[in-house]
């Protein structure tokens, strides 16, 4: 299971929206490394929020650890790459035999299909909330790369 920590920022029903603690990218440096972090915050500036399943009832405010599955992540990231890549071919194909223009009308509804069976039906289950942590007590100081940072 892959998990991570994060803080819940709002409810909706059985569904918390979460934010991760770690940034952008994958969190080994915290944004200071290869600059994914960086990149990813030009084209949205705010911190992305997340839902999540909530059998917990956790509260906004409160810092839990979210989990996947192993075999989802790759669930989801075949649905969200294979599949419209495929779509896309195969109406391209299938339009082929009638000229480009339609060649290209195929690959464009190959990728409206795509989209459509991807919102329709998830691939993947959502991640969900696993545990909740106990707060940190003020002034609590962590290590995080060569220097002391206060949390």
């Amino acid at each position: 299971m892959i998990e991570t920590t994060a803080r819940v920022v709002r409810l909706e029903g059985n569904t918390a929206w979460v934010r991760v603690d770690s940034p952008a990218g994958c969190g080994a440096c915290g944004g200071r490394g290869c600059g994914t972090a960086l990149f990813a915050r030009l084209f949205d500036p705010r911190e992305p929020e997340y839902p999540v399943a909530n059998p917990i009832d956790a509260r906004p405010g409160d810092t839990v650890v979210v989990g996947v599955e192993d075999g989802e992540l790759l669930k989801a990231a075949l649905a969200g790459y294979v599949l419209p890549l495929g779509l896309l071919v195969l109406g391209a194909l299938l339009g082929s035999a009638l000229g480009e223009a339609a060649a290209a009308l195929g690959a464009a509804l190959g990728l409206v299909l795509a989209w459509w069976l991807l919102r329709l039906r998830p691939f993947a289950r959502a991640p969900v909330i696993l545990r909740q942590l106990p707060p940190k007590p003020a002034g609590t100081h962590c290590l995080s790369g060569n220097r002391l940072e206060e949390r």
